[in-house]
């Protein structure tokens, strides 16, 4: 959670380090047609293509990027659907496919049947293809420079990875024997390559000093890392830029103070190598930069959960992609000896966030948005199993960069910020439930 490119935080749990509790509850009822109205309006993504019919650039490109949104992990033998609700297989030539709204999962042979090879690389435009028919296909999404030596492309790249963007240079490109093909029901109109705002939203506690969660984000289009002051994270002078770099990073996760200095740390898996590397607050800076650990690309749904051991240091949970397996880490290292398995089942969640204590036991509870239906349920922790399972909402699917910040509403109830995918704007749900009628738009371009 991404998520990704999804954002999942303790530090918003850090309800549980400041303090925050909820009062107790009944278990909440599910979102109302009418209180869920904000995310299932994100379903009704608008679509002017039909099936096998003609296309534009520009949604291909976003038809594509709807699964990196969803976070949705590589499979040969599952599905998933796309934004109308039509299922293609999960893998490299799968995303193709629906990116192009074919009537079926073609593979990477039966591709050029409904395409054209293109005589040049330079030919290539957004919501092509670049096929090696004996390995892996990819969408192109474009060029990162006028000279054409690095391209941006949208891939499913093998098991235990989720749809993402990634960029392959001209030379891997030729040296992997890729060809460029063009889909042949394009409707050749100028693309618009959606600027997908910010990723990696995360809160991470008060670093102001003004007694308000912040969040960090990166942006999408520079890698540069932002903070934004609460309640109402909006642009101008409540985002600072604060690191540069950060599109490197596949996960980022606030923790809480691990060092020991009275400021909220995060920890970061670099997604080119697996590392886990710990930055301190309040810049996050590379000086502050150490490696904890390796072999993080083989966990998902990275989750700061408080302190669950009793120990006073805030621990992490994270699903183990190949298993699904969720197991708990102990800080302030997380290492691989404290890891315990906590629970079985839990890839079939497309994003989990940490939310603080909702139902006043004193203990955070988390909650996680099932990827084949958009339920919202909630877990209590703090061994988080089925039997404390609850569902609280529908539609969430339609969100991303889900976030856990604390209360920022002054009513002693821990809130959640979350981007519509669609529109790109900025939400906050008032907790316990986050019903959708709770839902207030606070930014945009998020």
């Amino acid at each position: 959670m991404r998520t990704t490119a999804r954002a999942i935080t303790t530090a918003a749990l850090a309800a549980i380090v400041l303090g925050i509790t909820a009062p107790s509850q009944a278990a909440p009822a599910p979102v109302s047609a009418g209180a869920g109205a904000t995310a299932a309006a994100a379903t009704a993504t608008a679509s002017t293509s039909t099936v096998g019919g003609s296309i534009t650039r520009t949604e291909m490109i976003n038809r594509a990027q709807y699964w990196v949104d969803q976070g949705v992990p590589y499979s040969q033998q599952a599905s998933y659907r796309d934004q109308q609700g039509r299922l293609y297989r999960t893998d490299c030539s799968g995303l193709v496919s629906m990116a192009w709204h074919l009537p079926t999962s073609a593979t990477t042979w039966t591709l050029p049947n409904y395409s054209t090879k293109l005589a040049s690389l330079d030919d290539l435009q957004p919501g092509d293809a670049l096929n090696n028919i004996n390995a892996h296909v990819v969408l192109f999404a474009g060029w990162t420079d006028s000279s054409r030596t690095v391209a941006n492309i949208i891939e499913h790249a093998r098991p235990g990875t989720d749809a993402r963007r990634s960029t392959y240079t001209r030379s891997y490109i030729t040296s992997n024997g890729f060809k460029p093909y063009r889909y042949n029901k394009v409707a050749d109109t100028p693309v618009t390559v959606p600027d997908k705002g910010m990723t990696n939203v995360t809160a991470v506690g008060d670093l102001t000093g003004d007694g308000v969660a912040d969040v960090i984000a990166v942006e999408t289009a520079t890698g540069d890392l932002y903070r934004y002051s609460g309640p109402a994270f909006t642009g101008g002078t409540a985002r600072v830029k604060i690191g540069y770099g950060w599109s490197a990073i596949s996960d980022i996760v606030g923790v809480g103070d691990v060092t020991g200095d009275g400021v909220a740390d995060v920890i970061a898996v670099d997604a080119s190598n697996g590392n886990l590397y710990r930055y301190s607050g309040p810049n996050y800076n590379g000086a502050t930069k150490v490696q904890i650990g390796t072999n993080w690309d083989a966990m998902t749904n990275i989750v700061g959960a408080g302190d669950l051991t009793g120990d006073g240091v805030p621990d992490l949970l994270a699903v183990e992609k190949a298993t699904g397996d969720l197991y708990r880490y102990s800080g302030p290292s997380y290492s691989g000896g404290s890891r315990v398995k906590i629970g079985t089942g839990w890839n079939i969640y497309s994003t989990i966030v940490g939310t603080g204590d909702l139902t006043g036991d004193g203990i955070a509870e988390i909650i996680a948005v099932e990827t084949e239906t958009g339920k919202l349920y909630r877990y209590s922790g703090p061994n988080y199993n089925g039997a404390t399972r609850v569902q609280i909402g529908t539609g969430w699917d339609a969100m991303t960069n889900i976030t856990g910040v604390g209360d920022i509403t002054g009513d002693g109830t821990p809130d959640l910020l979350a981007v519509n995918a669609s529109t790109q704007k900025l939400y906050r749900y008032s907790g316990p439930s986050f019903a959708g009628g709770s839902a207030v738009e606070i930014g945009t371009n998020w």
